[in-house]
């Protein structure tokens, strides 16, 4: 398992919705998950931004499969218009 530090560091991605959404998962479900979702999160960690913002702001379908469940938790703070706790 990676270091929780690291992968805080990792969803640092210059692109304010994609920090807000990628750490308060982080900070919120990450421990919580099982391995193969937390190993499916560190994947998504490796996404170019522009993808990661199709799939998780975008609403797009990612292209690899097996992301569905990680990405649909990464988005209910936003889908649930959920402003409070988001690190802002």
């Amino acid at each position: 398992m990676r270091s929780f530090e690291k992968l805080k560091w990792q969803c640092r991605r210059g692109v304010m919705e994609l920090d807000i959404l990628l750490l308060h998962y982080l900070e919120t479900r990450y421990l919580q998950a099982d391995e193969k979702e937390q190993a499916r999160f560190a994947d998504l960690l490796t996404w170019e931004d522009d993808e990661l913002l199709a799939v998780l702001v975008g609403g797009n379908a990612p292209e690899v499969q097996g992301f569905d469940a990680v990405i649909g938790k990464i988005r209910t703070p936003a889908e649930a218009g959920s402003s409070g706790g988001l690190g802002e």
